[in-house]
């Protein structure tokens, strides 16, 4: 008799499962999936005016902000070295047959160029990336390859496919290929998409609009006679609907699976302000004293701090309110009509479509329908995902009062990095102390971890789903944190290499704004909110990454006259001297004159200066 004791409703049959013939048969294409270290290509598909372009940029800076290199050959670029210049219409055709050997030769030197650099051998350069800065730590990338091309016949996909995974030709070179098909039927989308390309493709360069948007609109239709949308199921591929509407996938696993996919569904075209900001200061010397305390990471924010969180919420109201009006102009146009997640939508009816954004808003720009706090009741001024780390300082930067019982997401992931054994130490004596490891932290400061601790490269990973999150909003996004997570989280809204991040200056009281761009990234400007004696003591210029040829820089901080340098393997042999005689001057004998590891906010000193908050000075 059958034992019915287990609740099959609750948990269903609790039958040991076995291996067979068919869950082998169903589970036989994953073994086949290319493993993390090894070479992997994205070729993308799709008509003209369809994106393609928009997401081999956005896969780009996502793939190599999360530790990859990746590097995009635009078929394009090729052709018109090739071709010595823009291509009218005709050029397209398929029965225009030197046009198409042509256009062969310009994807077959693409393609070459991308293997060659798969394989790290020499290659021409035709290619857009970002600049890689090589590690100290041994720390080994994977290569990731985007073949952007309309690529829209079976028999260029089956060109592609024997070219990256030909036996023979690539032996020893295992290499997947997963195709990312792009498909739009939105005539209101395919429309902004046209504009964009005319205002900005180099075929269309000093051409008048209308004449660009007909040679467009020909050279479309001439794809169009010819195209072959993929039905492969035994390909691994993904289809984009509408720019993220909607998305199939087809044997899709691993890190696709688990980073790729889940950016491209929150990737869409709309625009909306996303801010970040230090959490605010925390208390002051005096005020320790007076309550009898001692600077603790779960320390509640000071009398500064406290006026930040009011400047803040007075900031964000007039910008909120502001993005509020300007979306209400321009709600009934068109290429507003556009696709997103349907997490990404904000409570409530939201902006997801014209109806609600009509509905949203008044003539005066005043919204209509109320938006209301965490208790269901209290109407609220305006609208704004906001998310903190979980430290109290954090926290309380975003708790505007019991009237403005504002929804705030508390995430780890945003936490400041964790000093494991270092935790409440000061650099200045780690660099007697631990010499051997602190020389590596001024050489790498991005991949030296702290022991029993996280380094910088760890906190991508932490950071995905907040950059997720964050990309999949249609509405008003706040970001609280600490230095070190800001600086990584600026790198990818920068798209500036993430392994200079820790040169990236974040002054307190100070807000980061960034709008998205209509190429897929990120317009920024910053806004000092609350004058402050630690204000005058930083960098409020933003470092850009790319007026550096290469190291990291410092931002400028008052420090004591014995800065922190790099110390030589033989200081190790004077440790006990040092210790036992705790003077400036002994330490500045032993430094060579070599910068400070740049990871300035988190670990600055500050020797008679006014500490901001913990983990964010002096403190590690």
């Amino acid at each position: 008799m059958k034992d019915i004791s287990q609740d099959y409703y609750a948990k269903g049959s609790a039958e040991a499962a076995t291996e067979s013939a068919l869950t082998l048969a169903k589970i036989q294409q994953e073994f086949a999936s290319p493993k993390k270290d090894e070479r992997l290509v994205i070729v993308l598909v799709g008509l003209p005016g369809r994106g393609k372009s928009f997401i081999a940029r956005k896969l780009q800076n996502f793939v190599t902000w999360r530790g990859s290199e990746c590097r995009v050959f635009n078929v394009g670029k090729y052709r018109r070295q090739a071709a010595d210049g823009a291509c009218a219409a005709d050029f397209f055709d398929s029965k225009n047959s030197a046009a198409a050997e042509m256009r062969q030769q310009a994807a077959s030197l693409a393609m070459d160029d991308m293997l060659k650099w798969l394989d790290k051998e020499e290659w021409s350069g035709t290619t857009t990336h970002p600049a890689v800065t090589p590690t100290t730590n041994g720390v080994r990338k994977d290569r990731v390859g985007i073949f952007d091309a309309t690529n829209s016949t079976i028999e260029r996909r089956e060109w592609v496919l024997k070219e990256c995974t030909c036996g023979v030709k690539r032996a020893g070179k295992p290499t997947g290929v997963v195709f990312v098909e792009s498909i739009c039927d939105d005539k209101d989308l395919l429309h902004a998409n046209f504009m964009t390309k005319v205002n900005n493709s180099p075929d269309y360069k000093d051409m008048d609009v209308k004449e660009a948007m007909a040679d467009l609109l020909s050279r479309v239709k001439k794809y169009e006679e010819a195209y072959e949308t993929i039905d492969d199921d035994t390909q691994s591929y993904i289809k984009i609907f509408n720019l993220s509407s909607k998305m199939l996938v087809n044997h899709i696993y691993g890190r696709m699976a688990k980073s790729i996919v889940p950016a491209l569904m929150a990737w869409n075209i709309g625009t909306r302000p996303v801010f970040v900001c230090r959490a605010g200061q925390t208390l002051n010397e005096s005020e320790r004293a007076s309550l009898q305390c001692v600077m603790s990471r779960s320390e509640s924010l000071g009398s500064q701090g406290r006026e930040f969180r009011d400047a803040l919420f007075s900031h964000m109201k007039v910008e909120c309110l502001d993005f509020i009006r300007r979306r209400q102009k321009a709600a009934f146009s068109p290429d507003l009509n556009t696709g997103t997640s349907i997490s990404g939508r904000m409570n409530r009816s939201g902006f997801g479509s014209h109806v609600s954004l009509a509905s949203l808003v008044d003539e005066n720009g005043e919204e209509e329908e109320q938006y209301v706090g965490t208790d269901g009741v209290t109407p609220l001024p305006f609208r704004c995902h906001i998310m903190s780390s979980t430290m109290p300082r954090a926290r309380q930067t975003v708790e505007w009062g019991e009237n403005m019982p504002y929804p705030v997401e508390m995430l780890s992931n945003l936490n400041p990095l964790d000093k494991g054994d270092f935790t409440g130490q000061e650099l200045e004596n780690l660099a007697v102390t631990n010499p051997e490891w602190y020389n590596q932290l001024v050489d790498d400061p991005f991949y030296t971890r702290f022991p029993g601790g996280e380094c910088y490269g760890d906190l991508t990973s932490r950071l995905e789903s907040v950059v997720v999150d964050i990309e999949q909003q249609v509405g008003p996004v706040l970001v609280v944190s600490h230095v070190s997570v800001l600086q990584v989280l600026v790198a990818y809204l920068r798209g500036t290499p993430v392994e200079n991040c820790t040169s990236i200056a974040l002054p307190m009281n100070t807000v980061l704004k960034f709008t998205p761009a209509k190429g897929g990234g990120w317009q920024e400007s910053q806004h000092c909110i609350l004058n402050s004696p630690s204000n005058s003591l930083s960098d409020l210029k933003c470092i850009d990454d790319s007026m550096h040829t290469g190291g990291h820089v410092t931002p400028l901080v008052r420090r004591r006259s014995s800065a922190i340098q790099r110390l030589s393997i033989s200081s190790a042999t004077k440790r006990d001297n040092i210790s036992s005689n705790n003077n400036e001057d002994s330490l500045s004998e032993l430094c060579s004159p070599m910068p400070a590891p740049p990871i300035w906010g988190d670990h600055q000193s500050s020797r008679g200066l006014e500490p901001s908050s913990p983990d964010e000075n002096f403190i590690i």
